[in-house]
């Protein structure tokens, strides 16, 4: 039993752990979007695709790599079409990254669909 003021002190050696690392590369693209605004929405929702690598990191915590999806942004601002194009993470995570890109929003390209390639590397810490 704790004596009286070690109520503060039970929670010193609690397990505290750190949001994984998620960085994104430069994106590459075709068409007339500026790729500062690309990357400003893929940042904003970072949430989505950390979501995707968390859960293979639960069976695997040591698991880290890149996944680069490609993406077709329409003329309306939304994702038209996904695939991934490159990675080395298993394919649960990479198909999770790429269907989390299909719910972006953009806004609408000035003259015509533009395609991206965008890289994410993920690690644990």
């Amino acid at each position: 039993m704790c004596s009286p003021g070690c109520a503060g002190t039970l929670l010193r050696g609690s397990h505290r752990s750190k949001p994984p690392s998620v960085v994104v590369g430069a994106p590459m693209t075709s068409g007339r979007l500026p790729p500062e605004v690309i990357q400003r929405v893929v940042r904003q929702n970072f949430g989505r695709f950390r979501l995707c690598y968390e859960n293979d990191l639960r069976a695997q915590p040591n698991l880290d790599g890149r996944v680069a999806v490609k993406f077709v942004i329409a003329l309306d601002g939304s994702v038209g079409s996904t695939a991934v194009a490159d990675t080395s993470l298993p394919a649960s995570t990479a198909t999770c990254v790429a269907r989390a890109f299909g719910g972006l929003s953009f806004p609408a390209p000035e003259g015509g669909i533009v395609t991206v390639t965008y890289p994410i590397n993920f690690s644990p810490d």
